[in-house]
């Protein structure tokens, strides 16, 4: 066993990365908890000592799942970091584990107590990424001062989430710079 890790400690990553793993494999949606213990070799009790239901270690599992499958690649060149970013969201959304992201925005139109789940844990430390990076952006004057950066986060990854969400558009990795493309002009700080 690795120093400075429990064995407890480790059972819970089995358990995320199996969980990741399996949504991700195929229909989320068909994936119980008794997969999931299956997977990660530990009884099902375990899985419930840590989590009240499935939706909960889905949404964990989805939580350090796709911030490891979306890097956030942090370089002098912050349009670009986010032309990277945004193509690495566009493969987590057109793989499996998006068609799960979608389940669960989904179910939580239906239940408040998953919306806010899915706001706090998923939806909230991502988005507090890009703040920050944005933030960083307007210290080194590449961004403007003047906007909501609540606003532009909105314009940046609102086409993703709607051609997502409503799949009226397929969604490409040139996407990533056609909306970095139409959004940057209104953001950078203009060389004059």
């Amino acid at each position: 066993m690795p120093r400075g890790r429990t064995r407890d400690e480790l059972a819970h990553q089995r358990i995320l990365d199996a969980t990741f793993e399996l949504v991700g494999a195929g229909d989320p949606g068909q994936v119980g908890v008794n997969d999931i213990a299956e997977a990660a070799g530990v009884a099902k009790q375990t899985i419930y000592r840590w989590w009240p239901s499935r939706t909960a270690v889905i949404l964990d599992a989805l939580v350090v799942g796709t911030m490891r499958a979306t890097p956030f690649r942090e370089s002098d060149d912050l349009r670009a970091d986010f032309e990277a970013h945004l193509r690495a969201v566009i493969r987590l959304f057109n793989s499996p584990t998006g068609a799960l992201v979608r389940e669960l925005v989904g179910e939580s139109q239906r239940d408040p107590a998953i919306a806010e789940e899915f706001r706090e844990r998923f939806w909230a430390p991502r988005r507090a990424l890009s703040i920050e990076r944005l933030r960083r952006g307007v210290e080194h004057g590449w961004i403007r001062d003047d906007l909501d950066i609540e606003t532009v986060l909105d314009a940046i990854y609102g086409p993703l989430w709607l051609r997502l969400m409503i799949g009226h558009r397929r969604l490409r990795p040139a996407d990533a710079r056609a909306v970095v493309d139409a959004i940057w002009p209104g953001i950078a700080v203009s060389e004059s």
